[in-house]
């Protein structure tokens, strides 16, 4: 990972906004959202590094960037691209590349992540579950939600699946801190804490090589070693990216989603009598609470038009999911959490060629947390008024900083 520099901004390019948007609820996405989507779908803007880019709002702008094959991943990695971060992406993660390579290796993993999989992981994902509200029936309130279930629960089933020691976990929480920070934290800093992570991973690959199990990274090593389907770095890459994104996105959308139901009283009411009703709800839940909100930038290939505008090639583009989650051309009443709501067309898992890959394991993970929460405290309550909680505004992947509890 090396150090980026500030790239000089064309003239032409009068950024309105810098990104991340500031919030003015720590409940909400950034109400400008909604006008740009209205008054400027197509907005400069300027990244945390200085670079010059565009942000996109509306619905179907937002699916184009995502799936269209003119908006490039790996193009990140030109001379002189923009940067989101303060360090060069990883060239090895799946997450920073374009087919044919991206789909090699997604094929690779999407055995371990499809929904039949995920639903043979329930029974264990309800047993931690239950032992994690069992832990917290224990405790004297407040709790942090996040440290008592959200996050124990998305590294338990992450490290499980990948094949990583969850007595590790002390480890993973600043490495995680570090790999998605925006402004936190030096370039220095954030290089030190991936060469760990990477490291770290490189020598459990190697364990795996001598003592293989039926879990993700052992069957990356065997296709390494003996089909060459993935190189070393890949291999180490895949792990880094599954166990740092696929638990800390997690952890957003299970905090956030039981926020979202304390907030709703009404909402939450007509659940816990009707339970039935909670899947139905964690769509409402995964639409309206999104991880990264657009921080996985691409880049033009070519000229683009957008909504009347044309975006020049090598531009970097932000399409913020939560942005086309409250379009309002799509969604009836979208900022209302609606638990009735039908023919749920959200991009809460991303679109195209980056869909989440964990998606099914996040949504079994999501129902069966808030399904066994509110069952187990019906009379759950934040300790703080809900303006009070603390958004990660210099987190790639948002959620608030704690979310204390009563009952």
């Amino acid at each position: 990972m090396a150090e980026t520099t500030k790239a000089e901004q064309p003239a032409a390019h009068e950024p309105k906004y810098t990104y991340p948007i500031p919030r003015t609820s720590p409940n909400e996405p950034p109400c400008q959202y909604a006008q740009l989507r209205t008054e400027e779908p197509v907005c400069p803007i300027a990244l945390p590094t200085g670079h010059p880019a565009w942000l996109v709002t509306r619905y179907e702008d937002v699916k184009t960037v995502l799936a269209d094959p003119r908006f490039s991943r790996e193009a990140l990695f030109r001379d002189g691209a923009p940067r989101a971060q303060l360090v060069e992406p990883d060239s090895s993660s799946l997450i920073s590349m374009d087919p044919p390579r991206h789909s090699v290796l997604r094929n690779l993993t999407n055995r371990e992540f499809s929904p039949r999989r995920a639903e043979a992981m329930r029974p264990r994902i309800q047993e931690i579950v239950d032992r994690l509200l069992d832990d917290m029936a224990e405790m004297t309130g407040p709790v942090d939600l996040n440290a008592t279930l959200a996050r124990p629960l998305a590294l338990q089933v992450i490290c499980e699946l990948l094949g990583i020691p969850y007595e590790d976990q002390h480890l993973f929480g600043a490495w995680c801190d570090h790999f998605m920070s925006l402004t936190k934290y030096t370039a220095e800093e954030i290089v030190r804490s991936n060469t760990e992570m990477r490291n770290y991973i490189a020598d459990l690959a190697a364990q795996k090589r001598e003592k293989p199990g039926e879990d993700l990274l052992s069957k990356l090593v065997h296709s390494m070693d003996n089909e060459q389907t993935i190189t070393h770095e890949e291999l180490i890459s895949t792990g880094v990216m599954f166990l740092l994104a696929g638990h800390d996105t997690t952890v957003t959308v299970t905090g956030g989603g039981a926020v979202l139901l304390l907030r709703n009283p009404e909402q939450l009411r007509l659940i816990q009598q009707d339970m039935s009703l909670m899947d139905q709800a964690c769509e409402e839940i995964i639409r309206m609470v999104t991880p990264g909100d657009g921080t996985f930038i691409r880049i033009t290939l070519e000229d683009v038009e957008l909504s009347g505008t044309t975006i020049p090639a090598n531009s970097a583009v932000i399409a913020p999911i939560s942005a086309a989650n409250r379009d309002d051309s799509v969604f009836e009443n979208p900022d209302t959490f609606d638990v009735h709501r039908k023919d749920n067309k959200h991009i809460g898992f991303a679109y195209g060629t980056h869909f989440c890959a964990g998606s099914a394991l996040a949504r079994a993970e999501i129902q069966i947390a808030m399904k066994s929460l509110f069952t187990r405290f019906p009379d759950l309550r934040l300790h703080v008024d809900a303006e009070d909680l603390r958004w990660r505004m210099t987190a790639a992947l948002g959620g608030y900083e704690e979310i204390p509890v009563i009952w």
